[in-house]
């Protein structure tokens, strides 16, 4: 990387990459990331991990201190599930040293039960992060809060709270709230695109199916109107359930007999977030949208949403999957113009469609050649990968700092200019992704290439190979989905041509990146 003829940009781009804690790394530093930056596959399915100990207390005023120079917060922020150390705890400690505000974290009754049983030596820990599911309760609660506070916003981190954390906000009156009629359709995602198409945006076709029979049927029916549509062979249909995660058991079907096989994989898992661990009756059979998939991540206050970021899925074929994650790279206007103004456009419809007033979302959506946009789904929490990092190189701020902003203020209230302060849309200053390793093999670890090489490559930033995929001697099962990856590099450069072609070099080297006999 040249340092001559340094532009502003550059400027900008360098100092940052100083705040972040350095440039580009050598071998030893960069790979071995400190512990509190690990991820393990919970946390990028939307879940937290129940072996953290980065639970924070409230910053609340002593009872037995008497000091008059102690002043007791007048604004209060709840994080539900806040365990990822750039994700939920990242935001309280914003909150707390940079607003002043008292943060209180909660459990789901979802994780709180799940800690229950895989760690019943810490239950008086989980009691004690409890939600009141009553008026009663939520009464006998708040008295334990400061004097004269207030909760202003409820935060979660996890997909499986977030039925949890919209009844805490109602029960509450949490003054940061969304509409309450459009709740459901915000998690199941076969209402959230019947309410998007009611409110007049481009969708899928789509059907909930009780029975294998009722899903061979209507997939059929798509594939026939497709080919009769396109002149060409019949194409492909997604089976999914209607409440998952990481494009967990999402199935690409060309064949009844693939319709059924995917039917009675679903049928035999659990709900999503499933207290009571009830399995599926029902598949969602959709029309498979053709196109370029982007990830929005979009901070929402009072019903204005702006885009914070904007991701570009590179999602492939691999190991018998059908959607493999291999990069998620950020784009603006200037590289995707014709798409980005359009899917911008239709996000904010889709969330002011589903209710959507406050907080941080991740959006999916597929531009296709004839339609559009399309939308995939709405997420009402944040992205589950360590994007701070490349978004402050990149864009010179984040989604999540924005969230404190849109929900807290600058100075611990709601009605304060910060919010102002951010775009309605970024504009990169550098170029940024975040490489998936992709493992095609299966059997005993017995070695790991190309990590020296790939340190060496003049974009890498740093990356992690999850502690499975670096054991030898460890059973390893190829890449199906974004749960099983087998770890991560960030990429960042001032150059575009050098950020594909290190992208290039990595994805070329996954094939023989992890021996096994």
């Amino acid at each position: 990387m040249k340092l001559g003829n340094v532009t502003e940009a550059s400027c900008f781009f360098f100092t940052i990459l100083i705040w972040l804690g350095g440039a580009f790394q050598h071998a030893e530093a960069a790979w071995g990331r400190p512990k509190q930056y690990r991820v393990i596959k919970r946390l990028r399915a939307g879940e937290s991990d129940p072996r953290s100990d980065l639970v924070f207390r409230p910053t609340f005023l002593d009872d037995e201190n008497e000091d008059a120079n102690i002043i007791t917060p007048e604004k209060i922020l709840i994080v539900m599930d806040g365990f990822c150390p750039y994700h939920g705890s990242y935001l309280m400690r914003k909150a707390q040293d940079e607003k002043g505000v008292a943060v209180v974290p909660v459990l789901s009754e979802y994780l709180r039960n799940y800690l229950l049983v895989t760690e019943p030596e810490q239950a008086d820990q989980w009691q004690s992060l409890r939600i009141p599911t009553t008026a009663e309760q939520a009464q006998e609660w708040m008295s334990h809060l400061p004097p004269n506070s207030q909760v202003v916003a409820i935060y979660c981190e996890s997909d499986s709270g977030l039925e949890d954390a919209e009844n805490l906000r109602k029960l509450l009156n949490v003054s940061c709230v969304d509409d309450p009629i459009c709740s459901p359709a915000r998690r199941d995602k076969y209402a959230m695109i019947e309410k998007v198409k009611e409110y007049g945006l481009a969708t899928a076709q789509q059907k909930l199916c009780n029975s294998a029979s009722d899903a061979i049927a209507f997939a059929q029916a798509l594939l026939l109107e497709r080919a009769g549509k396109t002149g060409r062979d019949p194409t492909r249909v997604v089976v999914k359930p209607f409440r998952g995660v990481a494009s967990e058991s999402v199935f690409l079907c060309i064949s009844v007999q693939e319709v059924q096989e995917a039917w009675e994989f679903i049928t035999d898992t659990t709900v999503f977030g499933a207290m009571s661990g009830a399995k599926h009756d029902t598949v969602l059979v959709q029309e498979f949208i053709e196109g370029s998939e982007y990830a929005l991540d979009v901070v929402s206050r009072n019903g204005e949403h702006k885009i914070a970021a904007i991701w570009k899925y590179d999602k492939r074929p691999a190991n018998g999957a059908s959607f493999c994650y291999f990069r998620t790279k950020l784009v603006d206007a200037s590289m995707e113009p014709r798409d980005v103004p359009l899917i911008q456009e239709y996000i904010r419809k889709a969330l002011t469609a589903l209710g959507v007033q406050y907080g941080l979302s991740h959006n999916e959506v597929i531009m296709t050649e004839d339609r559009g946009p399309v939308l995939v789904e709405i997420n009402c929490r944040q992205h589950n990968m360590d994007f701070a990092p490349i978004a402050m190189a990149c864009i010179g701020y984040n989604a999540l700092d924005m969230t404190v902003d849109a929900l807290m203020g600058s100075d611990g209230g709601v009605d304060d200019n910060m919010w102002d302060m951010y775009p309605d849309e970024p504009m990169l200053r550098a170029f940024g992704c975040m490489v998936h390793l992709v493992n095609f093999q299966k059997g005993v670890l017995l070695n790991v290439n190309h990590l020296d090489q790939i340190s060496e490559l003049p974009s890498f930033f740093k990356g992690e190979v999850y502690e499975k995929f670096q054991t030898i001697g460890a059973e390893i099962e190829p890449t199906v989905d974004i749960r099983s990856d087998a770890g991560w590099i960030q990429l960042l450069s001032e150059d575009h041509y050098e950020l594909e072609e290190d992208y290039k070099q990595i994805v070329e080297s996954m094939p023989t990146m992890f021996e096994v006999e």
